[in-house]
């Protein structure tokens, strides 16, 4: 069975170019309790919110925006609107804000998912151009989230982006807790949990071992996993090693949090490649750094390595 970390497929391919990989990183904002992985340093603008019922809200919009010539070419969003003064309509306001998106183009997906544990109306729409992912919950700070990511149709849709939103308390810590707030009544949440935060044993399960190319040798595998840690900012990691012909890079992948996934240096902590882990075959795509330029790759696991 695809494991691509539980909450969206093709993830593996949304990061890309040398250019921008530094810059992505978790943006978090304790005023509007949430962080989510940004491309880059987001604007932050205030725009006037209108609620179904017609009650004037202020909704805070944090964007950004990536220039042409990338695979992370777009537009990346979090709207957040807090309903304090609107609670009556709390039942109203997901599917008020999807029903903006449904409005943009062709509905490609649309369903009730999960997102960190809170019930989330999750929905891809196209245009002729352009792809839009969008993922809306309403938290049980009576804040209405809404991220979106738009890119062009010939781009990876930006899975991560859409999957990597978390809601925090008022001391900046990560809320999950299922709810099912903001959704019509007689709605109902998948049992499954939404995403691999809280899955490092299971990820880490996963990637361990040692990993060759198709047709090649586990004497001098593609990637081998190492011991498992934490790095400085606390998120769990697997040591680990690449080898692209006579290149070598070090690096610590990322097995929890919004940055699950990823491939690390471990001195400057910039995005290097992510990892899709697919049962015995593991894929891995080049963000930047020391690995620009890498082709994509998938591996096989070599035999009895896992221990």
């Amino acid at each position: 069975m695809r494991f691509v970390f539980s909450v969206l497929a093709a993830i593996v391919v949304f990061l890309s170019s040398a250019a921008y990989a530094q810059s992505w990183d978790v943006y978090t904002n304790r005023e509007s309790f949430f962080s989510v992985n940004f491309p880059a340093e987001p604007t932050v603008a205030q725009a006037p919110y209108k609620t179904l019922k017609g009650k004037d809200l202020t909704a805070r919009v944090f964007t950004a925006t990536v220039p042409p010539g990338s695979r992370l070419s777009g537009t990346y969003k979090v709207t957040v609107v807090d309903f304090s003064n609107a609670k009556d309509e709390a039942s109203t306001a997901t599917e008020q804000a999807a029903d903006t998106f449904r409005k943009r183009g062709t509905v490609k997906y649309d369903a009730i998912e999960n997102l960190d544990l809170h019930a989330t109306r999750r929905l891809t729409v196209e245009t002729p151009t352009t792809r839009v992912l969008a993922e809306i919950l309403f938290a049980a700070n009576n804040h209405l989230y809404i991220s979106q990511a738009e890119t062009a149709l010939n781009l990876p849709p930006p899975a991560q982006f859409q999957a990597s939103l978390q809601v925090l308390d008022d001391q900046g810590v990560r809320i999950r807790e299922r709810t099912l707030l903001g959704l019509p009544e007689g709605s109902k949440q998948p049992l499954n949990a939404g995403g691999i935060a809280d899955e490092p044993e299971t990820v880490a399960a996963l990637l361990r071992g040692s990993w060759r190319v198709a047709g090649g040798t586990c004497d001098k595998p593609y990637f081998k996993s190492g011991m498992r840690t934490k790095n400085s900012r606390g998120e769990e990691v697997m040591m680990g090693t690449v080898t692209n012909g006579n290149t070598t890079i070090n690096g610590m992948l990322i097995v929890n949090a919004a940055r699950a996934g990823q491939f690390v240096d471990p001195m400057s902590f910039q995005a290097l490649m992510l990892f899709d882990p697919q049962g015995d075959k593991l894929g891995i795509s080049s963000i930047g750094g020391a690995a620009a330029g890498w082709p994509d790759v998938t591996l096989d696991i070599c035999p009895g390595s896992r221990g």
